[in-house]
């Protein structure tokens, strides 16, 4: 089965790509690498499963797919998270897997700019 991966920073998808196996175990390959890319010192490392229907709702056609998201660097303010850097792994379905990459890097980048906005303010 292909699985597309993303990789997303600050708000911008820089790289994607679909490899072969199980949604799962590409997750956890991917760690293996993200691990490396994280600084413990900086960030919190969260793993969280969605559903693509959740993300994109007039996508509920294609069923309950999971969508995960590996975030590495993330910033907290107050109750707000930003997630500046992570990837997101699905199902590769095509276009809709697409979409939810380009509306997961949009919403990125909508934090990201609040966020910004929230510090200049302070």
């Amino acid at each position: 089965m292909g699985v597309l991966v993303a990789r997303i920073e600050l708000g911008e998808v820089k790289d994607k790509k679909v490899v072969e196996g199980s949604v799962e175990e590409v997750v956890r390959s991917l760690m293996m690498d993200v691990l490396e890319l994280w600084d413990p010192k900086k960030s919190d490392l969260v793993v969280t499963k969605e559903k693509l229907s959740d993300i994109k709702p007039e996508l509920s056609d294609y069923g309950d797919v999971d969508v995960y998201v590996i975030s590495y660097d993330i910033e907290w303010k107050d109750e707000n998270v930003v997630d500046r850097r992570f990837f997101v792994v699905v199902k590769d379905l095509g276009n809709a897997s697409s979409e939810v990459v380009e509306e997961l890097a949009t919403l990125s980048k909508m934090s990201l700019a609040e966020f910004e906005k929230e510090l200049k303010s302070i």
